[in-house]
């Protein structure tokens, strides 16, 4: 009998229902689960990472202490995600602020191919001066808001007060506010006769960064100097004196007030910086118009505060007076040298420092 050689339909379709049949591995869901996991994990850490201000105003604002993150702040990794955050915050407000110019100016462009009635012109002109008004109050607003947590202080931060006699007689009000009403500690090292000018009578630059490479809990530095500095300054790199209001004196005064700005930005400290009032004698008064220019300028240079005395104690236009007049009422505000406040004088600027602090509970 022949054999056929045709294939075998009924084995291999057996076969295949055979091998169909047989179970399959599975893949594990476990893994990719955690694999999963992971990545959310990393994307929720790195957003914290670089978010971290906006985290610790709103533990700070809606439960009233220190955020636990602070305590990462003495490591450098975490401090470059404060500044990778403060870089993309700043680029998306520039962007939004380029895009709001060009929309703008695409409008304008746009309206003035139109001709208004006298009385729409009106209303667009109040319009605009509406806008104005609602725009400043807003930077207003948000420089306040700014400021107030510049200065905010925890139950375990520490307010540190530099200067010479003037912050003497100021700084023990401020420290018996802090103390009585909130507990906070201060650090007092103001001396007299002290300035930026003689280093080698007192050197505040050097005493500034050894307090707060030695005190972790400073937080605030609040610093009254000037007063004693209209001098020359010996040259730093030998030879004649730097005389005093020369190019020269002004480039290593100034130095000599950014570094202490910049040990303080390094140690995350926020400054006040209280310029010299107004004085009686002509000369001296001349000298401090000149330092009070280049001490605000400085300070406000690197984004510190700068507090201007003569407004507070009734000085007016670089014009020294010994009152402040308030209402029907005249308060005398400096001491009979001409120079230092008196103790209402004293009292009036520490408030005004006062006022300046956000308390967190």
């Amino acid at each position: 009998m022949p054999i056929s050689n045709q294939p075998n339909i009924l084995g291999s379709q057996l076969e295949i229902k055979q091998i169909q049949a047989k179970p399959q591995p599975k893949s594990s869901h476990f893994y990719d689960f955690v694999y999963v996991f992971i990545i959310l994990l990393s994307f929720a850490v790195m957003g914290i990472w670089i978010m971290q201000n906006s985290v610790n105003a709103y533990v700070q604002q809606t439960y009233h202490r220190d955020s636990p993150l602070l305590y990462l702040n003495r490591f450098a990794w975490w401090q470059l995600g404060e500044q990778i955050g403060t870089t993309l915050y700043q680029a998306d407000d520039h962007a939004k602020v380029g895009i709001a110019q060009v929309n703008a100016r695409f409008v304008e462009n746009f309206n003035a191919q139109y001709a208004y009635t006298p009385e729409y012109k009106k209303y667009l002109v109040e319009k605009n001066r509406q806008e104005q008004i609602r725009l400043a109050q807003e930077a207003q607003t948000k420089a306040l808001l700014a400021l107030q947590n510049q200065f905010a202080l925890g139950k375990n931060d520490q307010v540190f007060f530099a200067g010479d006699s003037m912050m003497q007689g100021v700084a023990p009000w401020v420290q018996k506010y802090l103390q009585e009403n909130f507990a906070i500690k201060t650090v007092n090292l103001s001396k007299q006769s002290t300035g930026l000018t003689y280093p080698s009578f007192f050197d505040w630059p050097k005493t500034i960064r050894d307090t707060l490479n030695s005190n972790a809990n400073i937080k605030v530095m609040v610093i009254f100097l000037g007063p004693n500095d209209p001098w020359d300054i010996s040259n730093p790199q030998g030879g004649a004196a730097l005389k005093f209001q020369s190019p020269e004196w002004e480039t290593e005064y100034r130095a000599r007030i950014s570094g202490i700005l910049q040990d303080a930005q390094k140690h995350h400290v926020s400054v006040m910086w209280v310029g010299p009032p107004n004085m009686r004698k002509d000369l001296l008064n001349t000298q401090m118009t000149y330092l009070t220019q280049v001490i605000a300028d400085e300070v406000k240079k690197h984004q510190a505060y700068y507090i201007d005395s003569r407004l507070i104690v009734g000085d007016k236009h670089n014009i020294y007076s010994d009152y402040l007049i308030q209402g029907n009422n005249s308060i005398k505000m400096r001491s009979a040298d001409g120079i230092h406040f008196s103790p209402d004088g004293q009292k009036t600027i520490a408030q005004v420092i006062e006022r300046h602090f956000k308390i967190l509970n």
